[in-house]
């Protein structure tokens, strides 16, 4: 197997600068999310590992092994480093069957054929597609091409897959499927992953770290996911990762209360005293708020939504609109509040920052 090494790389496309001196680790033998908005710069960054794309300065290795650099003479050719490739559109040939579609870039490298027939196989048995080897393209589904891709990525190297958006494409139901698919293909045959995506809940449930990189290409934060959530650097972490309310308040005095709320309510939590400024903002997640009962905050409910598991409520906090979630069960329990009446709140795991984006340390 192989880790790799990102070594203060720059990269750009004519006088734009995509990537300006990243530097970054991955650890033989993980499944690693690259985690980001769209146009930061993942792709970019895949496509310089896999040598499509050439460096302004820094190396990338693969291993202990120098694979790129700003002089080409250094670096060495995609198709000699040995990574295997899963692309968003599967770039699955429609006129190969499955198997010669894993056979093929074996045949280019011109591995023996008894070797290579046993490999494409095994390679086929790994994502569970025995069976299916005469099968056309069109006669299969979307996850079983995605699948097929897979396959073919495996036997292009069984030290390092790169997977950028794989399973983008597919409807919820596959690609909910197919995560847990790639992660346990990566755990059973112990090969790098490195996984560029936009989409957090795919990165959370697959990856063992994470890297997530901001709108302009800089990683702001890397960690296992359950840290990353947890305990987010900043405020664009927060924002970022899962749905999320920032709530205003502002000092009054010795307290603080809700900016924009009628007679400026009172904001009755605690705000840690290194964090107090004349101006905050409270963070919390949809399922942190409870709706009803003796809440000490007082909110307006505008809509209410049942989408089967949960209720999600839009609720009007002086002029800003906040997203409420409360399991069906206990709402239907304790009582689904009416639209256009008021309502209590009261809040849990708040975090407080001084911009409702964009980085401040909490």
């Amino acid at each position: 197997m192989a880790g790799v090494t990102f070594k203060n790389i720059t990269i750009s496309y004519d006088a734009k600068v995509i990537i300006d001196n990243l530097s970054l680790e991955v650890d033989d033998g993980e499944c690693f999310a690259i985690l980001g908005p769209s146009a930061c710069g993942k792709t970019t960054l895949m496509r310089a590992l896999c040598g499509f794309k050439n460096l302004d300065s820094g190396q990338i290795y693969i291993g202990d092994k120098l694979v790129g650099t700003k002089e080409r003479w250094k670096s060495v050719a995609p198709e000699k480093r040995n990574v295997g490739v899963v692309f968003q559109d599967y770039a699955v040939w429609p006129h190969y069957s499955v198997f010669e579609n894993v056979y093929y870039p074996l045949k280019k490298r011109k591995v023996p054929k008894d070797e290579a027939k046993k490999r494409a196989l095994d390679a086929i048995e790994q994502v569970r597609m025995k069976g299916y080897e005469q099968r056309m393209p069109a006669q299969l589904s979307g996850g079983q091409q995605q699948r097929v891709a897979l396959a073919r990525a495996l036997v292009s190297s069984n030290q390092l897959m790169v997977l950028d958006e794989p399973i983008s494409n597919l409807d919820a139901n596959l690609r909910e499927e197919m995560r847990f698919e790639i992660k346990e293909l990566q755990r059973r045959t112990g090969i790098t992953v490195i996984y560029i995506t936009h989409d957090q809940e795919v990165a959370l449930a697959i990856a063992d770290r994470m890297a997530i990189l901001d709108r302009n290409g800089y990683i702001r934060q890397i960690g296992v996911p359950e840290d990353v959530y947890r305990n987010p650097k900043d405020s664009y972490i927060y924002k970022f990762l899962g749905v999320s309310n920032f709530i205003p308040v502002e000092r009054r005095g010795q307290e603080y209360v809700l900016d924009g709320t009628e007679g400026k309510q009172a904001f009755p939590y605690e705000i840690p005293e290194a964090l107090r400024a004349e101006r905050l903002f409270a963070a919390c997640r949809p399922v942190d708020i409870t709706v009803g009962g003796n809440g000490p905050v007082q909110g307006f409910v505008k809509h209410v939504v049942y989408l089967g598991n949960l209720f999600e409520y839009r609720v009007l906090l002086g002029g800003r609109e906040i997203r409420v979630q409360q399991d069906s069960h206990e709402a239907f329990r304790a009582g689904v509040p009416e639209e256009g009446r008021p309502c209590a709140l009261s809040f849990r795991n708040l975090r407080f920052y001084q911009e409702d984006e964009g980085g401040v340390a909490s």
